[in-house]
């Protein structure tokens, strides 16, 4: 727990009752946190009254949302499926449909995964424009330069260890601990 801090006078007080189970919820909270109670729940009164109260739970949904989406799901599928069959053969629609789902995981994932996605993304996008050099084959799974190689255990490590994602989902937490993504 945090050291007090002294009251000023600029500081003002408010009393109020509540149940003892509440009381008991924001301790168990405001420990959790490392925090006094007072300060927790002055910063819970701060973010309710100011708007921001609702902006995590908002943020949550909204990564959760894409994660789950069929679109995400289509993508990588797409993508793995490239370590067998590297050849260019995809619908202009669904190459659309994968740049467009590419774009959104700058919002929604963990920043060393939007990097590994961005490999995609330029791959995808030089295909679209038609500049590529390599021909009738997708690189982004198996470059020899590894600044351009799709790195799949990367995103493995996020996807299928149920900690790290859920963690991410709810608080987004990257794969460093303390710190938050927006």
């Amino acid at each position: 727990m945090t050291n007090k801090k002294s009251i000023t006078d600029e500081d003002a007080t408010l009393n109020f009752r509540i149940p003892k189970v509440l009381k008991a919820t924001i301790i168990a909270k405001a420990e959790k946190e490392n925090i006094t109670s007072s300060k927790y729940l002055r910063d819970l009164l701060e973010a309710v009254h100011n708007g921001s109260y609702c902006n995590q739970d908002k943020l949550k949904s909204e990564r959760e949302d894409f994660l789950f989406s069929i679109e995400f799901l289509q993508l990588i599928v797409w993508i793995y499926k490239k370590r067998e069959n590297n050849r260019r053969e995809v619908e202009k629609n669904d190459l659309e449909r994968y740049v467009k789902t590419l774009k959104r995981t700058e919002k929604y994932l963990p920043e060393s995964l939007v990097r590994e996605f961005d490999k995609v993304l330029n791959n995808l996008l030089l295909v679209r424009a038609e500049m590529s050099y390599d021909g009738d084959y997708f690189d982004f799974h198996n470059s020899y330069n590894g600044d351009k190689k799709f790195n799949y255990e990367e995103v493995e490590k996020f996807l299928l260890n149920e900690n790290v994602f859920k963690d991410f989902i709810d608080k987004g937490v990257s794969h460093k601990p303390n710190i938050l993504l927006q």
